[in-house]
C-alpha cells in the first residue's frame, strides 16, 4: 500500500513516514507480510532461492510466461507452464535473444521470459514496497542478470524485480503479418510491452508470498528500459498494475506506424530497420530473392499467412542476421509505436495534456553529457594514443555532446514533465568524478549515459565504467549514492522522495513549483537547479552552430526531430538533404 504524506512540504519525513503508514494501514486493513522464506510456492511452481549479496535473499529465473518459441513467437506472451519441479537457479535466466558479434551472432534465447526477485532476509511487519527494474539497450540489447537488487533490497527494506522481456525483431516487429489469424488479440507489435504488462501481472498475483505490497509497486528503468517505463505509463492496459514510475534518461524514440513500416524511399519514408526494409533483407539472405524489385514483388503475391508462417520458419540466427550490420539500430529500431493500439496516435504530449494516462507519481531525470560514452572511444573524435584515446577536436566534441545531450534531456524530462498531469519530480546526474591522468575521462566521459547505474543499485563492481570509479573517488560517490539509494527508496514508499528516507537531505521539491530539477553534482550536497531552454531554442542553437559543418549539424538534426515522423521542412529550412 503506497503511503503518501499529509503535506507537500515535510519538516521531518521520517515523522511523515510513521503518520501516513499508521493512517494507511488503518484504512486498508493490510495484513502483516510474510518474512522472506528460502521457497516459495508460485503460479509458475515452487521457487527455491539462489545466492546474493549480504542481508538479501534472491530467487532466479522465474518463468512469468510460457516460453515465446514456435507458433508463439510473436505472439502475445501465454501464461506460464506450471512446473512440477523446483524452480532452483544461481544465476538470473539468461538474455533474450540479441545480436551478438563475430563467432556469436546470437546473444541469449528466445526462451526468455523470466524475472529474479531480491528481498530482504529481516523479518517484515508489514508489506514491503516493490520496484520493478526494466533493463536498457537500446530495446535490441540487455538482460535483467546485468543489474544486482541485492543492495537495494537489502539497504531499504526493498522487495527489487528485475524482467527480461523480448528484444529487437521478437519483441518490436509490426508488420501485420506476424499477427494473421490472431484477430482475438491486441492488434499491435509491441510484443514486449505485452510482455512486461504479463510480468506486471505476475508480480500481482505473486509478490505477497515474497513479502512484496501489490498496493505499491514501482517501475525503474533506464535508457531504452527507461523509455519503456513512459510505454506502460501511457499504456490504458497497464493500469492499476503500478503505483509510481521513475525514468532514469529515457529517451521518448516514438515512432509513427508508417514510419515503422514502410521503405527508407516510402511516403513518408521509413526507417532503415522498418519491417518492410527487414523483409526485403530476409527474403534476399534466405534466396527467396535476389534484389529489393524481386523481393518487393514477391511480398504483394504472398499472403499474410504465409508470409507470417515463412518468418516463424526461420531460426533465431537468421532473424537477426537482418540486424546486425544496422549502423544505427538504437535510433532506428522500431520499438514504441504510435500504432492507435498500445499508445494513441497523437502521441505522448497530446495524450500527457488530456490526462488520459496512469496517472502516478512521476520522477523523471537525465544525465548531462548523456551522448559522450558513444563519442569516448568513437574515431571519428578521438585519436588513440599509447595511453587511451585523446579528443581530436574539443569544440567540435563539446558542441556534438551539447547537442545530443541536452535535446535528450528536454525531450525526456522536462518537456514531459511541462505536460504530465500527474506529480513529478525531476533530476539531473552531473556526477564527472573521474581519472584525469594519463586519459582525462572527467572530460571524455563526464556524466556519461548510464553512469549513474551504479549510484542507484549501490553496485560499483558490475558495470561497464569500472575505469571512472576509483579509490580517489570513492568516498564522496558512496556518499552520493547512498543519497540516491534514499531518494528512490523514499519515492518508492511515498511516491515523493522528499529528504529522502531519514529525512536528512536537501528537499527535493516538485517540478510543478518552479519547474526546478534536483543535480546530482560530482561533490557535495544535491540541490534544485532551473530546467533547459525549450526544445525549439535547442533546434535554433543547432542549426546556428558554427562549430559544426553543415553536414553533421544535419545528420544531429535529422536524429533530434525524426519521431515521431522525420521533421523534413525543419530539415529543408535549415538548407539539409530529405531525410533518407
Amino acid at each position: 500500500m503506497r503511503a503518501t504524506s499529509q503535506s507537500g512540504v515535510r519538516a521531518s519525513l521520517f515523522a511523515a513516514i510513521a503518520l501516513t503508514l499508521t493512517a494507511g494501514l488503518a484504512v486498508s486493513g493490510c495484513e502483516p507480510a510474510p518474512s522472506s522464506t528460502l521457497e516459495v510456492e508460485t503460479s509458475s511452481g515452487l521457487v527455491l532461492a539462489g545466492q546474493t549479496g549480504p542481508g538479501a535473499t534472491a530467487w532466479f529465473a522465474i518463468p512469468y510466461a510460457a516460453p515465446p518459441v514456435g507458433e508463439l513467437r510473436w505472439r502475445p506472451p501465454a501464461a506460464p507452464v506450471h512446473a512440477t519441479a523446483p524452480i532452483a537457479f544461481d544465476a538470473p535466466g539468461l538474455a533474450c535473444a540479441q545480436p551478438g558479434a563475430g563467432e556469436d551472432p546470437v546473444i541469449g534465447v528466445e526462451d526468455c521470459l523470466t524475472l529474479n526477485i531480491y528481498a530482504p532476509t529481516d523479518q517484515a511487519d508489514e508489506p514491503r514496497p516493490v520496484m520493478v527494474w526494466i533493463h536498457g539497450g537500446g530495446n535490441y540489447a540487455g538482460a535483467a542478470a546485468d543489474y544486482d537488487g541485492s543492495a537495494l533490497a537489502a539497504r531499504h527494506g526493498l522487495v527489487v524485480v528485475t524482467i527480461n522481456y523480448r528484444l529487437g525483431p521478437f519483441g518490436w516487429f509490426h508488420d501485420p503479418a506476424v499477427r494473421a489469424g490472431d484477430e482475438d488479440v491486441p492488434q499491435t507489435g509491441e510484443f514486449a510491452v505485452l510482455d512486461m504488462i504479463a510480468a506486471l501481472e505476475w508480480i500481482q498475483e505473486n509478490i505477497a508470498d515474497f513479502g512484496g505490497d501489490v498496493d505499491n509497486v514501482t517501475l525503474f528503468g533506464e535508457s531504452a528500459g527507461g523509455q519503456n517505463v513512459y510505454a506502460l505509463v501511457l499504456a490504458p492496459s497497464a493500469s492499476g498494475l503500478f503505483h509510481g514510475a521513475i525514468s532514469q534518461s529515457g529517451g521518448l524514440w516514438n515512432m509513427a506506424l508508417d514510419q515503422a513500416l514502410n521503405p527508407v524511399d516510402g511516403n513518408p519514408p521509413g526507417t532503415r530497420a522498418s519491417a518492410s526494409e527487414i523483409l526485403v533483407s530476409l527474403l534476399i539472405d534466405q534466396g527467396e530473392a535476389t534484389d529489393r524489385d524481386t523481393a518487393a514483388s514477391l511480398l504483394e503475391t504472398w499472403s499474410p499467412e504465409r508470409l507470417g508462417a515463412w518468418l516463424r520458419s526461420l531460426s533465431t540466427e537468421q532473424v537477426l542476421a537482418a540486424y546486425v550490420d544496422q549502423p544505427d539500430l538504437g535510433y532506428d529500431l522500431p520499438s514504441v509505436v504510435l500504432d492507435g493500439v498500445m499508445h494513441p496516435a497523437t502521441g505522448h504530449i497530446e495524450q500527457l495534456r488530456s490526462g488520459n494516462y496512469n496517472q502516478v507519481p512521476l520522477m523523471l531525470g537525465g544525465n548531462r553529457d548523456e551522448q559522450k560514452v558513444w563519442m569516448a572511444f568513437d574515431p571519428a573524435f578521438v585519436d588513440f594514443t599509447e595511453t587511451g584515446p585523446v579528443v581530436r577536436d574539443r569544440a567540435r566534441y563539446d558542441a556534438v555532446a551539447e547537442h545530443y545531450s541536452d535535446w535528450w534531456n528536454v525531450i525526456a524530462v522536462d518537456e514531459f514533465a511541462d505536460n504530465a498531469r500527474s506529480p513529478v519530480f525531476a533530476y539531473r546526474f552531473d556526477w564527472d568524478d573521474g581519472p584525469v591522468d594519463p586519459v582525462d575521462f572527467r572530460y571524455l566521459v563526464g556524466a556519461a549515459h548510464g553512469i549513474e547505474i551504479p549510484f542507484v543499485f549501490g553496485d560499483f563492481q558490475s558495470n561497464g565504467y569500472d575505469f571512472m570509479f576509483t579509490a580517489e573517488n570513492a568516498a564522496a560517490r558512496t556518499a552520493l549514492s547512498d543519497a540516491m539509494m534514499s531518494y528512490w527508496a523514499a519515492f518508492a514508499y511515498y511516491g515523493d522522495p522528499g529528504r529522502g528516507m531519514d529525512g536528512d537531505l536537501p528537499l527535493w521539491q516538485a517540478w510543478a513549483e518552479g519547474r526546478e530539477k534536483l543535480i546530482f553534482p560530482a561533490s557535495g550536497l544535491p540541490g534544485m537547479g532551473p530546467a533547459y531552454p525549450s526544445a525549439a531554442e535547442l533546434l535554433d542553437a543547432l542549426v546556428n552552430d558554427e562549430r559544426l559543418e553543415l553536414g553533421e549539424r544535419c545528420s544531429i538534426l535529422r536524429h533530434n526531430t525524426m519521431y515521431p515522423r522525420f521533421d523534413l521542412a525543419r530539415l529543408s529550412a535549415a538548407g539539409c538533404p530529405e531525410a533518407e
